[in-house]
């Protein structure tokens, strides 16, 4: 059988700790059996390494070993040394594993395998990294009955965006920046396009005034994860299912409209490209929108001046630099100089004032990143999401 993706919440002890317990010692006492029958199944004499693996699939696989579980299939996302060759593709075929995607920035891709499967390929030298693909949690979904609402009509007052809307610009030199009419040159975000990465943006909201794929005022791209690639969104509706992207999109940069002004991004005047993974986007999948971002804001390609892009998703644990989606947001602010965005949130946790629980997102602990955290509306305790 298939097993599900795995949901974050399972694996609340943090990446670095397996729960050593007579059910642990003997999972692992199960993976010691698999290991030798993969060495004489392969004629190598080579142990798969454990420390090649994050800790949830580490904790997967001991389970699937305390389950005598030999037929279930779990994806993983690998990360090889160098970049994948035609024999290393071969290779992982003769082990039994199904190729589902490739991740060329990280010289790796997406593979389905059984426990004793994926075991093998632990053991081939040329692995530098193992990652279960785990489903991702969305922070804030819109019509959350413990939400008391979110009053975008002062957000952009409280966060100082409306004052950085209208002040001058002072050149390199020094000088103040006029435009045409000698009035000083504000700056709103226009002529800057940020990526929302969600679960994609209703593009017929008034807010977003979209067109044609790239030629839209306000959202110029709207993109559905096809499970393969991403393609066009029907009628410039890729948040197909809880609105949240929607949300998240007039966060950063509505126009307004659909209010009279009253409600606007913090960047009213930025473009977006929408990249919807959907409500059960996996860690796979916000890792092919990364990748999208960096191929199409390389320096000197950046047609669209991408300088953003906002991750209002994350899972708890501890912060791990080799996984995927840290690799990525490392090289996209030293390489591309794109300021990588994500929601803090309190994953894990409680987040009530005094309960002494907060777990930050473990993407948000990535040193280049830029976490944004938030407050309750009082500004006496940190918010449920």
């Amino acid at each position: 059988m298939v097993r599900q993706l795995s949901s974050p919440s399972q694996y609340s002890n943090g990446p670095d700790v397996l729960p050593f317990t007579m059910r642990g010692a003997l999972a692992l006492g199960l993976l010691l059996i698999c290991t030798t029958s993969i060495a004489v199944a392969t004629g190598e004499g080579v142990a798969p390494r454990w420390d090649v693996m994050d800790s949830a699939l580490q904790q997967t696989l001991a389970q699937a070993g305390a389950d005598g579980d030999q037929t279930s299939t779990f994806e993983v996302i690998y990360q090889f040394t160098d970049p994948v060759t035609e024999e290393q593709r071969k290779q992982m075929t003769r082990i039994g594993l199904e190729h589902l995607g490739d991740a060329p920035l990280i010289n790796g891709g997406l593979v389905s395998g059984t426990m004793q499967q994926i075991l093998a390929l632990a053991s081939e030298p040329m692995i530098l990294h193992l990652e279960l693909n785990r489903l991702l949690e969305h922070f804030f979904l819109p019509g959350d009955p413990t939400n008391i609402g979110a009053m975008m009509h002062e957000t952009v007052h409280v966060v100082n965006s409306s004052t950085s809307w209208h002040r001058a610009i002072v050149d390199a030199e020094g000088n103040i920046e006029f435009e045409d009419t000698f009035e000083f040159s504000e700056w709103d975000g226009d002529g800057t396009t940020a990526v929302d990465l969600d679960t994609g943006i209703d593009g017929e909201h008034p807010d977003f005034d979209c067109g044609e794929p790239w030629s839209g005022e306000k959202l110029i791209w709207s993109a559905k994860w096809s499970g393969t690639e991403w393609v066009d969104a029907v009628r410039c509706n890729s948040d197909t299912s809880s609105g949240h992207g929607t949300h998240v999109g007039g966060t950063i940069a509505g126009n307004g409209d659909a209010s009279a002004g009253r409600r606007l991004g913090t960047a009213k005047g930025a473009q977006i490209v929408a990249l919807g993974t959907g409500d059960g986007a996996s860690i796979f999948a916000a890792q092919q929108g990364l990748e999208w971002v960096f191929e199409n804001s390389r320096p000197g390609l950046n047609q669209y001046n991408i300088r953003v892009v906002s991750n209002s998703w994350g899972t708890d644990g501890d912060y791990d630099p080799g996984g995927s989606i840290a690799q990525l947001t490392e090289r996209l602010t030293y390489e591309n100089g794109v300021a990588v965005i994500f929601a803090a949130s309190n994953s894990g946790g409680g987040g009530s004032e005094g309960d002494g629980d907060l777990r930050t997102n473990v993407y948000a602990n990535t040193p280049s990143a830029i976490s944004v955290a938030a407050l309750a509306h009082d500004g006496q305790s940190v918010t449920s999401f």
